[in-house]
């Protein structure tokens, strides 16, 4: 695998950070998760939660430590699942103890890149910033990532994905016109900044083998996020206009998303020429209300969208949303089935056809689909389970294995380190 050989002491957490560290084991490299038995990964409890014995899941949501203490589990965040595949190991250590501490700085001896994803500052007060850790190996590839960085009038600062999607204009530009900002439903900058903080570890790690140099890597959500404005952005300093939601209206109608049969099933057409609304025509079989002199041009379809739209949505609301889509698109209309989640996992040939979702064993939960990185590599592929071809690891499940491979640690020296509290 492509980063075969390359040890990752992990101590990032929630999304932003774990993204990060998710790419580089199917990447292939050695990811040793730092846990604590005290004070968990937010990540591990936030729904779905994977229910107990057929007993009913939390749906989607925030994090909820009541719901997480009543299943007796931090093994069961769904959303933890997604964020720590790549063969991840997890050990449990307390670096407010002696022992914990010598232990840490011990694995920093023997790994060649370190992550967290804590407030500025965190680290530092640990007594395992970058200074240190570069004193205890002078090669390491340290990455730091958080909100606003390390660095600037900001620094203090703590932030989450979705505040820093506010800071930065993506909540206002998602929504409809003449209604409040709907925002992102999901942390989508926690996938963003955890790419570029996977990109920064390989840029460093690049560095470092022409060089013999390790450094330290500053990574921030709001510069990503900002470069990510770029068209609204050069629209404002060319332009001086400001960006307006168009909601689903791009200058077409019929455009959006229309009701098909079932439950909150929906199925997406955009006629944005004559050409595709007489196809469109077409292949509802031209009823006599297409004849309508409201909508022989674009200008007027548009005009009369409202009423349009109804007519549309009478016939899509008895049809099935794939029986839709594929017959305006053999007749040259955009369209497309509205997707969930199951469609995805289940019944998307093209998902299927590339092997996006592989099957991985949790030693709590079982065997899940789990997603990997979605690129394919033809000399060095990448696993959704890395090297150990394994799901996300429980809670310090790994503390021991590591402890005696990485470290040459006997059963009593374990034993000793246990009694003293420092693996909590």
């Amino acid at each position: 695998m492509a980063l075969d050989g390359v040890r990752v002491l992990d101590f990032t957490r929630l999304g932003f950070g774990s993204q990060a560290t998710l790419i580089l084991g199917c990447l292939g490299a050695e990811v040793i998760k730092i846990e604590s038995t005290k004070h968990p990964d937010g990540v591990r409890i936030i729904p779905p939660l994977v229910p107990v014995d057929g007993a009913k899941g939390e749906g989607f949501g925030g994090g909820s430590l009541a719901a997480a203490e009543q299943l007796g589990s931090f093994n069961r965040g769904g959303t933890y699942f997604k964020y720590n595949t790549g063969g991840k190991r997890s050990i449990t250590v307390d670096a407010r103890t002696p022992e914990g501490h010598d232990v840490l700085e011990q694995l920093v001896a023997r790994s060649d890149v370190v992550t967290e994803s804590f407030a500025a500052g965190t680290m530092d007060r640990w007594g395992l910033g970058y200074e240190r850790l570069r004193a205890i190996k002078p090669d390491i590839v340290y990455v730091s990532m958080c909100g606003f960085g390390h660095t600037g009038p900001d620094a203090a600062c703590v932030t989450m994905g979705p505040t820093a999607q506010a800071l930065t204009g993506h909540t206002a530009m998602v929504g409809l016109p003449g209604r409040p900002p709907a925002g992102w439903s999901f942390s989508y900058l926690d996938h963003v900044g955890g790419y570029l903080g996977a990109f920064a570890v390989l840029h460093a790690l690049h560095h470092r083998r022409a060089t013999g140099e390790g450094q330290h890597m500053d990574v921030s959500q709001l510069e990503p996020a900002t470069a990510l404005l770029g068209p609204a952005l050069l629209d404002f300093a060319v332009n001086g206009r400001r960006y307006q939601p168009a909601g689903n209206r791009r200058g077409g109608a019929p455009q959006g998303a229309y009701r098909a049969a079932g439950e909150d099933k929906w199925v997406v057409i955009s006629c944005a020429t004559d050409e595709q609304w007489q196809g469109f025509v077409k292949a509802i079989g031209s009823p006599a209300w297409t004849d309508s002199t409201r909508f022989e041009s674009l200008d007027s379809r548009v005009a009369h969208v409202g009423e349009l739209d109804e007519l549309v949505e009478e016939w899509t609301s008895t049809r099935d949303r794939y029986e839709v889509m594929d017959l305006l698109q053999s007749h040259g209309v955009p369209s497309g089935a509205v997707q969930d989640a199951a469609d995805r996992l289940e019944r998307d040939p093209q998902l299927a056809a590339r092997g996006h979702f592989t099957r991985l064993r949790s030693s709590e939960v079982g065997e899940l689909p789990l997603e990997g990185v979605p690129f394919h590599m033809s000399v060095t592929p990448p696993h959704a389970g890395g090297v150990i071809r394994r799901g996300p690891p429980d809670l310090g499940e790994d503390t021991y294995d590591v402890l005696r491979e990485a470290l040459g640690m006997t059963d009593r020296d374990i034993a000793e380190l246990r009694d003293a509290g420092a693996l909590a």
